[in-house]
């Protein structure tokens, strides 16, 4: 198996993974500080999670310097994952650190109080604010191809979250409030997360291909980053006093830490969930980097949009969802724009390398004629 094909599998697999540990936490009733049961809702303590397994990334590129000084520079394992740059500066990555902070609070506040598979469909809005953004950013051009993608997946989530303000009526198994505003509230949330990840993924493929940067090393340093932001956010939702449906702590605050400590205690299933949940978040981020460096954000999106299958059997096998038409005809309108942006990349990437070919053949037809050149004798003169 190509060794792209076994990562692009390994990051469609964590990602699933991960959307599935966050939702089943966030169904278990544990005891909170004031002895009362409460939903396991803290978007902060994943996120500081996630970012711990970012850090995890910049151990392994430490220790895999060290192998490569020791053993001599490979040209697979140096050139990938540890080689050094020196036009690399770890605050390139402070800015898209800052936005996958808020980012991801969002997300797993909207993931709480929304379905996975919504949650994962809506996430393709990624995609159309990487596609906006990129034009202005990277001067990337967009053809009629990209638009017509573009306006069929607002067309397709637009169906999606209307459904869900519908389907809140019979569907309450995964849900911790099962009114309109709280579901509709946590699918905004997640399409303005959507927004700011269009920005973190653009300025990172900018930041990453100038810089030459090795992955691990740039995901690191987005750990070291993300750790330092989320805590002082901590402290600042620890204490920030939050309303109805985001104050499911015992304090009545957005994310209470004394909730969780307590919450834990004796809940080994929740414990090695969440350790699960890091280890597979250092495998994500540093195979979505490494994606973004020499491809493109915009197949990242492609490849991560993968696991909506996944999750899809997944809450059939295990019956977390009902399913209805319209909910199906949502998934395929928003498949169609996924497609349909996927082939438009496909057809540049086919123009692209008809142009190479046409000028590498114009070159050798050029050096032909020149090595011709000198054998040829002039016409006699009469």
């Amino acid at each position: 198996m190509d060794h792209r094909v076994f990562l692009s599998l390994v990051f469609v697999l964590s990602g699933t993974f991960n959307v599935l540990v966050v939702k089943w936490a966030n169904q278990q009733q544990v005891i909170g500080s004031d002895g009362e049961l409460h939903g396991f809702q803290h978007p902060v303590v994943f996120t500081m999670l996630m970012f711990l397994g970012e850090f995890l990334c910049f151990i392994a590129f430490k220790v895999g310097r060290l192998v490569v000084n020791r053993r001599g520079p490979g040209a697979e394992l140096d050139s990938i994952l540890t080689q050094v740059s020196g036009e690399f500066h770890p605050l390139s990555m402070l800015l898209p650190t800052m936005l996958d902070a808020m980012a991801s609070i969002l997300l797993f506040t909207g993931l709480y109080l929304t379905y996975a598979t919504s949650f994962q469909m809506i996430r393709g809005a990624a995609l159309i604010f990487v596609g906006i953004f990129s034009t202005m950013y990277l001067n990337n051009t967009l053809g009629t191809r990209h638009w017509l993608a573009i306006f069929t997946m607002a067309c397709g989530i637009l169906d999606i979250i209307s459904l869900d303000v519908q389907r809140v009526d019979y569907d309450r198994f995964t849900l911790p409030h099962t009114d309109h505003k709280s579901i509709l509230a946590g699918d905004m949330l997640i399409i303005i997360a959507e927004i700011l990840h269009g920005l973190q993924y653009v300025y990172e493929e900018k930041q990453l291909k100038i810089s030459n940067a090795a992955p691990l090393q740039a995901a690191g340093w987005q750990g070291i980053f993300g750790m330092a932001i989320t805590a002082i956010l901590a402290i600042c939702m620890h204490f920030v006093p939050s309303v109805m449906p985001f104050n499911e702590s015992s304090r009545a605050v957005f994310d209470d830490w004394s909730d969780l400590w307590t919450g834990l205690e004796g809940n080994a299933p929740l414990i090695l969930g969440l350790i699960a949940f890091t280890l597979s978040c250092a495998v994500y981020n540093f195979i979505g980097l490494f994606i973004v460096m020499y491809s493109s954000s915009a197949n990242r999106l492609l490849a991560d949009g993968l696991r909506v299958y996944f999750i899809f059997v997944f809450v059939i096998v295990m019956e977390w969802e009902y399913f209805n038409l319209i909910t199906i005809m949502g998934f395929i309108i928003m498949q169609m724009g996924i497609i349909m942006y996927r082939q438009a990349i496909f057809v540049d990437w086919y123009r692209a390398a008809l142009a190479r070919w046409q000028r590498s053949r114009y070159v050798d037809l050029s050096a032909d004629a020149a090595a011709a050149a000198p054998n040829s004798r002039p016409a006699d003169v009469i």
